[in-house]
């Protein structure tokens, strides 16, 4: 929560008020209404101190990424992936906006939800060496890709989970009933049924994408 104190509004003659709050000066620097080099020192560090939380406590793409990974332990198959990051979406971080804008930006497709966007915070994550992209098979034997956490991951899963840790358990809650299924059918039949907006036109509920 912002700080409460107020700061005597030495800095701002253009906005008619007496005090302003950390968040009120924040507000005006968005906006314009506040510049910078007016701040006087004290208001100034705690702008800083409060902006640095703000980033410190926000949850992003990337660590929502790290946090889903930390919960399942590891996904095999990248339609798996894209259906279990869809979930804990629209389940956790995007529940209030989802009719709106989503973390990832998913769009319809034939086989359910699926995120360009994901795609690439995963490559990222791959080549920072936070996550092991490693070969593996679906139940038909083709071959698939499957993703889990490096220890640097683990570093820093560990990191997040000081402000994120209530995430991990809330996710696990969410998928925690596809984890153990030899097939993506039932998580596949779950997504169409539940989310058929984001299903493309002709696709058969249930049919899991290629798993490549």
């Amino acid at each position: 929560m912002p700080a409460a104190k107020k700061f005597r509004n030495t800095f701002a003659p253009g906005i008619g008020v007496g005090a302003l709050g950390v968040d009120e000066v924040i507000a005006g620097l968005r906006y314009g209404a506040i510049r910078e080099s007016s701040l006087p020192g004290e208001v100034h560090g705690a702008v800083a101190a409060e902006l640095a939380r703000i980033k410190r406590e926000t949850i992003s793409p990337d660590r929502a990424l790290i946090l889903l990974l930390g919960a399942m332990g590891e996904v095999r198959g990248r339609a798996r992936l894209q259906k279990y990051a869809f979930l804990a979406d629209m389940g956790l971080y995007s529940k209030k906006t989802r009719n709106l804008f989503t973390m990832y930006g998913w769009k319809p497709a034939r086989f359910g939800p699926h995120s360009r966007i994901l795609e690439r915070y995963v490559r990222k994550a791959v080549d920072g060496g936070l996550v092991e992209a490693f070969p593996t098979h679906d139940p038909n034997g083709k071959k698939s890709t499957g993703y889990r956490l490096t220890g640097r991951g683990r570093e820093r899963l560990q990191e997040l989970e000081g402000a994120f840790g209530k995430d991990v358990a809330l996710i696990r809650g969410i998928l925690a009933r596809f984890q153990n299924d030899s097939t993506e059918d039932p998580l596949a039949a779950h997504v169409h049924g539940a989310y058929p907006e984001y299903v493309a036109r002709g696709t058969v509920p249930g049919r899991p994408e290629n798993s490549h």
